[in-house]
């Protein structure tokens, strides 16, 4: 196909990396090459526009072969990454197929239509509880209310910090032996996202320094980035934060705030022990600096793990929620916060939201009262243990808490044979899975080895269809999946 191909410019190179001129070269011995490249995208989003375009047209038929990855990323000028990318894309949206130790081909049209995605994506990317009685229960609950007088006084206009009864009731559900908040402690927020946000108002200013753990939780890196805090990584083991390692980041950053999941970390599923939270304590307290303890998924574990918070409650700002528990419209979450703070946390409040939904406080602790929430609690751990169960029969080589208590919402799967967790987010994407985006967890740009497979969404079936998938693809070796010769 006699065209010519401009290299990539100025405006091109700036995304790519390459750094290198305009000069005109013969595409005669590639099987294909675009015809331009729109200048004002990314330079993968150009290179698939291009080729979309071209099968659209006709220009390239069903079944033509591609150029091998290497030799169009050198004859246009771009990254190997790039070109990799750009088909990688194509074969999610059924543009190319690509057929092991052979290369990539434009696909047919029947090809087309059915690309992996026939029955819909199966979602391991969202971490929901498994669907049980929840919304019988909270149907339940509701009907009560609009039959009785339990509508009154659920639309206060002065519940900043929460109703008074129901302060009491969260400061009881969150309690274990070993910590125990007082109710003028508690204060209601709109989930845990809400709690973050306010327990970093208080204890942190745009573009100071906060010590997370290696991995962290997404929602609290879209946080540090609305805000501008600046995430610093501390290395983990199985159970979490390594103790020396954070007192060396403390040292090196001078960093004032901890930020740390304790029990079931979100994405890695690991909890620390008891001896491991002592430490983090001791060096917590030693240093003088404060922790945001994100403890959402505590209520999953038989017996719910002391946490940190209990160790040094006049430096903890403790963070649950009900969200985890039913669905993530139930925003209802609990805030337990230092005395010296309580003031400026109502302030808060009241200049984020004025107030938590006392509606939903009250259905959910009714539900505690009558012992429908432990009820419903109990289902949950039960299913998750069978999810889990599942993720060990079939990835039984992977590094899993084989204690049922330590079962929750997601498994962390590490990834063999030079997989990378983009390749496995492309390749599951076009084999019908969704699972967790690449970067999401990761701080300051360290790559990910492995991904965060959430088994709550999905029912059972799917779930377990979806598991073997991945089993497959992680089987073959990494870069089979599309020619890169």
């Amino acid at each position: 196909m006699p065209v010519t191909q401009q290299r990539v410019g100025e405006t091109m190179n700036k995304h790519d990396g390459v750094a290198g001129t305009e000069i005109a070269g013969s595409s005669s011995e590639m099987s294909w090459t675009p015809r331009s490249l729109d200048r004002g995208l990314a330079p993968y989003l150009a290179l698939l526009q291009a080729l979309e375009d071209d099968v659209r047209t006709g220009a390239l038929p069903p079944g033509t072969q591609l150029p091998p990855h290497r030799a169009l990323a050198s004859h246009l000028g771009l990254s190997l990454s790039t070109v990799t990318k750009a088909y990688r894309e194509a074969g999610i949206r059924g543009v190319v197929v690509g057929r092991v130790g052979q290369g990539t081909f434009v696909a047919a049209p029947d090809q087309r239509q059915s690309s992996g995605r026939s029955g819909g994506l199966i979602n391991l990317g969202i971490n929901l509880s498994p669907a049980g009685d929840q919304r019988e229960a909270l149907r339940t609950v509701f009907a009560e209310l609009a039959r009785g007088n339990g509508l009154d006084g659920l639309f206060a206009y002065d519940a900043q910090q929460g109703l008074a009864e129901h302060r009491a009731g969260l400061a009881d559900w969150i309690a274990t032996p070993g910590f125990r908040p007082s109710p003028e402690q508690i204060l209601a927020t709109n989930g845990a996202q809400h709690g973050l946000d306010l327990a970093l108002s208080l204890t942190c200013a745009p573009g100071e320094t906060i010590l997370v753990e290696d991995l962290t939780y997404v929602g609290f890196k879209a946080l540090a980035d609305l805000h501008g805090y600046r995430l610093e990584p501390v290395a983990m083991d199985e159970e979490g934060l390594v103790p020396e390692a954070l007192e060396e980041r403390i040292r090196e950053t001078r960093a004032r705030l901890v930020y740390a999941m304790p029990t079931l970390h979100s994405p890695t599923a690991r909890t620390m022990s008891p001896a491991r939270r002592q430490r983090i304590a001791e060096i917590i307290e030693r240093h003088g600096l404060r922790l945001i303890e994100d403890d959402v998924y505590g209520f999953l574990l038989d017996t719910k793990p002391e946490p940190i918070a209990g160790l040094i409650p006049e430096r903890t700002l403790y963070l649950s929620s009900f969200s985890k528990i039913f669905e993530l419209g139930f925003r209802a979450g609990t805030m337990a916060v230092p005395a010296p703070l309580i003031e400026r946390a109502r302030l808060a409040v009241r200049a984020s939201t004025w107030s938590a939904t006392p509606l939903l406080f009250e259905v959910a602790l009714r539900m505690v009262r009558t012992g429908v929430m432990e009820r419903l609690v109990r289902e949950l751990r039960q299913e998750s243990r069978r999810r889990h169960a599942l993720f060990r029969k079939i990835f039984p080589g992977q590094r899993t808490p084989h204690d049922g208590a330590l079962s929750g919402y997601h498994a962390w799967l590490e990834l063999p044979n030079g997989w990378t967790a983009a390749d496995l987010f492309f390749a599951a994407r076009n084999d019908g899975v969704l699972i967790t985006p690449p970067g999401s967890a990761s701080v300051a740009g360290r790559p990910e080895a492995g991904v965060r497979l959430c088994l709550g969404a999905a029912g059972r079936a799917e779930l377990e269809r979806a598991l073997a998938i991945l089993r497959q693809l992680i089987d073959r070796p990494a870069g089979t999946m599309y020619s890169v010769a």
